[in-house]
């Protein structure tokens, strides 16, 4: 058996555990009927419905890092396409820290995205830490806006 993981493969490994991270915290979660739509789970916090697009975030250079755009492969040409209006939040697991961070579509930028889990060499002001986007953080957040 091939050590490598099919793309599709560790999508789906992502997708469950978001969608376990969701449950276990009481959070309710829809999915979607087929593999069409541009987002993969729809979940219910605070009464708001927000569309939710798992990503997977590999761990190098102490950032975890995934993609903020997708990848499709049409007719032997290679498309990447954004998600604007098509979904509300990015939820990126990361398989070697075992946790889902959520962040904002509009706190993302184009292409890919770094949440910092280790201090970097150079400090700088752009840096997005890990900690604010963890799943928790974000739950209390949508929870404080209630009150």
């Amino acid at each position: 058996m091939s050590s490598t993981i099919h793309p599709k493969e560790r999508g789906q490994r992502s997708e469950a555990a978001a969608l376990h991270a969701f449950v276990r915290r009481g959070i309710t979660v829809l999915q979607p009927f087929g593999d069409n739509e541009r987002y993969d789970l729809v979940i219910e916090a605070s009464g708001r419905f927000y569309r939710v697009q798992v990503k997977t975030g590999r761990l190098k250079d102490g950032r975890i890092q995934f993609a903020t755009r997708s990848t499709g492969t049409h007719t032997r040409k290679v498309e990447k396409e954004g998600y604007e209006g098509e979904m509300d939040v990015f939820a990126a697991y990361s398989p070697e820290m075992e946790r889902t961070y959520i962040v904002p579509l509009s706190e993302a930028p184009k292409t890919t995205m770094s949440l910092r889990v280790e201090a970097a060499d150079k400090d700088s002001p752009n840096i997005n830490w890990a900690e604010k986007f963890r799943l928790d953080c974000w739950l209390s957040q949508k929870i404080d806006s209630q009150s």
